[in-house]
């Protein structure tokens, strides 16, 4: 563990000192004009852009430059990679199956793992990128709340959360087409990012209608629990995910920590939205991330009815790199929006060091592909 939290560190600083890139653009664009503006926003989006590019390079080395790391290296992906090899498909959905059979081609499994690092992280940091002109606070979020070190583990899912992610953000910009075409390419890569259609669909929605359906969520996720399980066994057992019903993976999993966090999230995000009066404003983005939250605590209520359902509370958990900077603007300003965040990720950071679950705890050691022998 001790490596990773080097390596955050590390990527955190470099996307601290692009905020420092972006806040020189914001001082000249105040201060300056004419040539010397000009001159003073190239050199600071110059300085901005490469210290993005090192805080994700960091991000992508660790990842794509492991060995034999996380149970579903071991598992699933290598056997995949030698079962196209022998002739036969691999069991994922058709476009992971068809990158997969593309890199079945190469001798070396480490291509296939260091482009998946290349895609996961870099689709990250874009959308981070799309929707925040200060980057260091989503990237912390990102890094302490599991989900890098889950994307060792869960590759397909993680570079189906990626592409969602950044159709998300693409949605909020009101990009329809190619959020639409991120959306159907996440489902094709993983099935259970079919999750989010709906979801995305409800964007559409009055901002009323959105906040309605976040309260009401929570409730009927724990009253329906029945109804639930019974539309998931429906739907899903004609899917490769037919193997979970009645296995050991069925009902015999309950993280109670993705309950606590997120009812603390989404308890905070209900605070903020009355107490700033945010529902008078009407502000869609705003009333959307508040949906996904609802989203993350609600299927966190549900694991214990659906097979694997911690998987379902990623793609929404993911989100809040965005939603809780965001929430939190509109409460503190200043030196007290830092301080606010510093906390939260500080208890995030905790979480991740002392409860590593779902395949997080199984990056470690961590063997680097140079001297696969050694553990760190």
């Amino acid at each position: 563990m001790f490596l990773y939290l080097i390596t955050f560190a590390v990527a955190i600083g470099f996307a601290f000192c692009s905020d420092l890139c972006q806040r020189q653009i914001s001082i000249a664009r105040r201060d300056l004009a004419g040539q010397d503006l000009r001159n003073a926003v190239t050199a600071a989006k110059i300085g901005r852009y490469v210290f993005i590019f090192c805080s994700a390079a960091v991000l992508i080395l660790l990842s794509g430059l492991r060995y034999d790391t996380g149970v579903d290296y071991f598992y699933s992906y290598v056997p995949s990679l030698e079962t196209v090899r022998a002739g036969s498909a691999s069991h994922y959905d058709p476009l992971f199956n068809f990158i997969i059979a593309c890199f079945a081609r190469l001798q070396d499994n480490q291509w296939f793992f260091a482009a998946m690092a290349l895609y996961t992280v870099g689709m990250i940091y874009y959308g981070i990128c799309r929707r925040a002109e200060y980057i260091a606070i989503p990237v912390a979020l990102y890094l302490v709340s599991f989900n890098y070190l889950r994307s060792f583990c869960f590759v397909a899912q993680y570079v189906a959360l990626a592409t969602f992610f950044v159709g998300f953000t693409a949605l909020l910009k009101k990009k329809w087409i190619p959020a639409g075409l991120l959306i159907v390419l996440a489902v094709l890569l993983h099935q259970s990012a079919i999750i989010v259609v709906p979801f995305m669909l409800m964007y559409f929605l009055r901002t009323g209608w959105m906040t309605l359906i976040s309260i009401l969520l929570p409730i009927l996720a724990l009253l329906g629990q029945g109804a639930v399980r019974v539309i998931f066994v429906m739907f899903g057992s004609s899917t490769r995910f037919d193997y979970y019903f009645g296995s050991e993976y069925d009902m015999g999993y309950m993280d109670n920590t993705l309950i606590l966090i997120n009812f603390a999230v989404f308890a905070m995000f209900l605070f903020v939205y009355y107490m700033t009066q945010a529902y008078r404003e009407h502000d869609r983005n705003l009333s959307f991330y508040m949906l996904a939250q609802s989203l993350a605590l609600s299927f966190s209520l549900l694991q214990s009815v659906i097979p694997l359902g911690y998987r379902f509370v990623w793609f929404f958990m993911f989100l809040q790199c965005l939603s809780i900077p965001l929430f939190l603007k509109r409460m503190f300003s200043g030196a007290e929006y830092y301080v606010i965040n510093t906390v939260v990720i500080v208890l995030f950071l905790v979480w991740m060091i002392l409860y590593p679950l779902q395949g997080s705890s199984n990056v470690l050691p961590y063997h680097p592909i140079f001297d696969p022998m050694s553990s760190y």
